[in-house]
């Protein structure tokens, strides 16, 4: 019975999803699916009619009255016939508006999991990020577009059941329940095994059938090509492929074959109900209580109870979008969002505008270029944070107080793993911290977005948008996304005017060559762009600008030699570089050495904190690390200047 009911539920969330996306197409749709199914009993109706009285018209002749009854019914007939298809034509124009409208709306909900949340704690859960990218998956299946175009031509098809149900109760009220409901029996059944079937699907696909996709990507994908046949990989892929495919398949397929003897008792009686009642009716018809024209309606009425049983394809189809609509619905409640996003509200018509009056005409002046907007600097507070991740049971940061006055340059050094990157997600309010307290310019970036622009970021595993050169920096400062002087200043700033002049379409330019006219770019190309992208943001309002070991993969002298560039061109706003290549950030105004301040805990706190001088004259594990990294890159012949101490 939970099944049952389960399916009444999604399908009414089908139902809301539809009213939601659009609310008057879903109306006239059902309006010409009520049409649609009378027309196909009218049809019925008047086909036995027709079959009726025909003989009494062969027998008068033509002009007689009889004659002229069949002549009308005959009308009747072709009016329904040609008139269903005209419907229907309507009806499937109608849906392509309400379907294109519902994948939007859907599309704008999986968007929204991933974004509305702004912490990205819940994009790093395995169960969560498998689930969606199970619900990703489910609607680019041709199926889930499917499910929202065929609702209709179900729906039309159940009404249609429903007016042969009338036709026949004329005949006989029980015998014709009877056969629809064996019918309605066996659609239940059906559309029970097949959400055990999408949802079993939906929950492999998000965890080891996931895994198999990966793999089965690296087989037929560029990125692997190359080591795939260097270290002759393929065999072992296809084997580790058909292994974790069965593996994720086998509940599936248990379930599909344990969930089948509902169905074969379900079409066993629908099988003997049907034929009971055709027998029922020959008996009729035999003694002579069922007239021609009764017995040709009636047997059209019973075989389009069939409406009210499995509709094959178009019902899998929709099993499959309910399915997903319903994950998709029970993840949001998961992060706290609504099940349904609320309607946006209709746009207000626009006050009319007063015509100006007249004034005299005046030459233009050419306006002086204005210089792109330089953000104040933001001060940086931190009071006893404490921070551990949901997979860990110890704290990654632990109690760790820091004040950072605008205008100051800092690094944030430390041994891998000791937290800097953490802290930098801290900062940008990308996880809200367990205990403490966090602020910019007084804002808690966790819970403010206005805080949160105030911060730009360069990551190290910074994106590679497959975008326009204008949208890669732009991006930094969305709210001047299209103001070239902003863009060109920033690029610039960041080293990256040569890149500019080298691209044939400028600042439209495609950066990735899997487009046409698009380019790739070098690995310090992209380090300019990503830097240009954090300069933008100053103009967007930023206050403090942030490297995050985004130079990893260049040589110590290049990276020095950015992280220069940035300090000079940032000078006078609030800066932080992380870097684990200490000659990089020595010449910030202040170096903080992050790690275990206590042996007996696992927690990151400040060990050190002060200019590249004091440190060094402290003696202390910033000079000691130093040291360390100077004489590695002495011995590697590096040059004097990235390593000289001083």
């Amino acid at each position: 019975m939970h099944r049952y009911t389960e399916s009444a539920r999604r399908y009414a969330l089908h139902a809301r999803l539809l009213w939601r996306a659009a609310p008057v197409h879903s109306v006239l749709n059902v309006v010409l699916v009520v049409a649609s199914a009378a027309t196909v009993t009218f049809g019925i109706v008047a086909t036995g009619r027709l079959i009726g009285t025909l003989p009494a018209a062969v027998k008068a002749g033509v002009g007689s009255p009889a004659a002229d009854r069949a002549w009308w019914w005959l009308a009747a007939a072709v009016a329904a016939y040609v008139t269903g298809p005209l419907i229907h034509a309507a009806e499937n124009a109608v849906a392509q508006v309400v379907s294109a409208r519902y994948l939007r709306l859907v599309f704008d909900m999986v968007a929204e999991v991933g974004t509305a949340p702004y912490g990205i704690t819940h994009l790093e859960d395995p169960e969560v990020a498998g689930r969606l990218d199970a619900v990703k998956r489910a609607m680019r299946d041709w199926t889930f577009v499917t499910g929202v175009e065929q609702t209709w031509n179900l729906l039309a098809t159940r009404l249609s059941g429903v007016g042969a149900l009338v036709v026949a109760a004329n005949w006989n009220w029980w015998a014709a329940l009877l056969a629809a409901g064996s019918y309605a029996l066996m659609a239940k059944v059906l559309v029970a095994w097949l959400a055990t079937i999408f949802d079993d699907l939906l929950e492999a696909t998000g965890n080891q059938r996931r895994q198999a996709s990966y793999v089965r990507d690296l087989m037929t994908g560029a990125p692997a090509a190359k080591e795939l046949r260097l270290f002759g990989l393929a065999d072992w892929l296809v084997h580790r492929y058909s292994t974790a495919w069965r593996d994720a398949m086998t509940v599936v397929w248990r379930n599909r074959h344990r969930n089948l003897w509902p169905i074969l008792l379900a079409s066993a009686i629908t099988l003997v109900v049907n034929a009971g009642v055709f027998a029922l009716l020959a008996r009729d018809a035999s003694a002579g209580t069922v007239s021609l024209a009764s017995l040709v309606t009636v047997v059209q009425a019973l075989l389009a109870l069939e409406a009210f049983g499995p509709l094959g394809d178009n019902q899998s189809a929709l099993g499959r979008n309910t399915s997903t609509a319903t994950m998709l619905v029970a993840l949001r409640r998961r992060l706290g969002l609504p099940g349904l996003p609320a309607r946006s509200p209709a746009a207000e018509p626009a006050e009319p505008v007063e015509p100006a009056e007249p004034v005299e005409h005046v030459e233009p002046v050419e306006p002086e270029p204005v210089p792109a907007a330089r953000s104040a600097a933001a001060v940086i507070e931190l009071r006893e944070v404490t921070f551990h991740y949901p997979s860990r049971t110890e704290p990654t940061i632990e109690r760790l107080s820091l004040h950072i006055p605008a205008g100051q340059s800092v690094a944030i050094v430390g041994i891998n793993g000791a937290g800097k990157s953490t802290l930098i997600k801290l900062l940008c309010g990308l996880y809200p911290p367990d205990a403490g307290i966090i602020r910019i310019d007084g804002g808690d970036p966790s819970a403010d977005e206005a805080t949160r622009n105030r911060v730009a970021v360069i990551f190290q595993d910074f994106v590679r948008y497959h975008l326009p050169l204008r949208d890669n920096v732009g991006f930094g400062a969305h709210t001047r996304h299209d103001d070239d002087a902003v863009l060109a200043k920033a690029l610039d700033d960041a080293g990256g005017t040569s890149l500019l002049d080298r691209l044939e379409r400028g600042w439209d330019t495609v950066l990735s060559s899997e487009y046409a006219e698009g380019t790739d770019l070098s690995g310090g190309q992209w380090q300019r762009v990503a830097l240009a992208r954090a300069l933008a943001a100053v103009a967007g309002g930023a206050g403090v600008l942030v490297l995050d070991e985004p130079t990893a993969a260049l040589d110590v002298r290049a990276e020095a030699a950015l992280f220069d560039r940035f300090l000079e061109v940032t000078r006078g706003m609030t800066t932080l570089l992380v870097s684990h290549r200490l000659s990089s950030v020595r010449h910030a105004d202040r170096i903080v050495v992050i790690g275990s301040t206590d042996p007996t805990r696992t927690g990151t706190g400040i060990v050190e904190d002060g200019s590249h001088e004091e440190l060094m004259a402290a003696g202390g594990a910033y000079a000691r690390m130093f040291s360390l990294q100077a004489a590695r890159f002495a011995a590697a012949g590096a040059s004097e200047t990235a390593v000289d101490p001083r």
